[in-house]
């Protein structure tokens, strides 16, 4: 009986050893597993054109989405170029033109606000080339669309304001608030949404209301000169973290952090965290671009899958927003151009 179970053993062992070098050998020639929809998915990809437009490479976002997408060609086996017009419109206008000159099966956006390239990206659509935009949509619908709810994002920080600065609530119900440009989205559409909700609290004053032009050191000098005429400030409204740290550092100055509730939003890169850690932004509207990221790569690899000439519905991914303060971070709250890269 003990010999008939060795032989059955050694049996059992051959077979399983042939089977797994069979499996192995299939794997090299075949390319693995196919469970219906992964060997498509793996050929959708590889050899494809893809080109990304930023605002500036010199963005933490721009480096960030061009990690995501670095990341996910190498993996997949697409080309990936990136044509940097560096703030000039013109520029990004003449890429975009050059690019779909080339036709490659997709090109990739990110706005410098609603109208610069409306025009090219419409010019893109009717050549018959995939556009998905990044972070700012323009007027034009395209292919495809990820990015940021920036009403939801300003509306959040607005109410925030109410929430502790109100005399419903205890405070004394001043606030300021600190503009970039007017013309860009994220300044009128944000404070479309400031605006709508003072309108709908009357008890809310609003002691200042001025632009400094996504500049930190003007926010700086703006503000320094607010909380000096008004000591009693209860509450200031920004738009974007990158401004915002002038506000936070002439708050600082004048000794009143912690006494004026500070709001800001912003990309959530490190540097944010740090902020909110000692202070500066009492209330922090995170769009996460190491998740914004993870969004773009879905909608690459769900257009890549399409036929070429194939005619795609229009549709979009708005990213969900993260509120951040003191007490609610994480060592996974921000992110780092590293961790972008290595798939953290």
């Amino acid at each position: 009986m003990e010999e008939k179970m060795k032989k059955l053993i050694n049996i059992i062992g051959s077979a399983a050893i042939a089977l797994t070098l069979g499996l192995s050998a299939a794997k090299a020639e075949g390319g693995g597993f196919d469970d219906g929809m992964s060997t498509k998915f793996y050929e959708s990809m590889k050899g494809k054109k893809v080109v990304f437009v930023p605002i500036s490479i010199g963005m933490d976002i721009a480096a960030g989405f061009a990690a995501g997408m670095q990341r996910m060609a190498d993996q997949y086996g697409f080309q990936l170029q990136i044509r940097d017009p560096n703030w000039n419109v013109d520029q990004g206008v003449q890429a975009i033109t050059q690019i779909i000159s080339e036709h490659p099966d997709l090109v990739i956006i990110q706005n410098v606000d609603m109208q610069a390239y409306a025009r090219v990206i419409k010019q893109a659509m009717e050549a018959g080339v995939r556009v998905l935009q990044v972070n700012v949509k323009a007027t034009t619908n395209s292919t495809a669309h990820v990015g940021i709810d920036w009403y939801k994002n300003a509306e959040t920080n607005a109410l925030k304001l109410v929430e502790k600065c109100s005399p419903k609530n205890g405070g004394n119900g001043k606030i300021a608030a600190l503009e970039g440009t007017p013309n860009n989205p994220t300044n009128f559409i944000g404070m479309k949404a400031f605006n709508d909700v003072m309108a709908a609290h009357p008890e809310m004053t609003v002691v200042s209301d001025q632009a400094a032009d996504w500049d930190a050191s003007k926010a700086h000098s703006v503000v320094s000169t607010v909380v000096r005429q008004s000591p009693d400030l209860c509450g200031y409204f920004g738009l974007w973290d990158g401004q915002d740290s002038g506000m936070a550092a002439a708050i600082r100055e004048a000794g009143l952090t912690g006494k004026v509730f500070v709001v800001s939003q912003g990309a959530g890169e490190k540097a944010a965290c740090e902020k909110i850690a000692d202070g500066s932004y009492d209330f922090y509207v995170s769009y996460n671009i190491r998740e914004l990221s993870k969004h773009i790569n879905d909608a690459i690899a769900v257009i890549l899958q399409r036929p070429a000439g194939e005619t795609l519905e229009p549709f979009a991914i708005y990213l969900t927003t993260q509120n951040l303060t003191k007490e609610a971070l994480t060592p996974s709250s921000c992110w780092t151009l590293d961790e972008i890269k290595r798939g953290y």
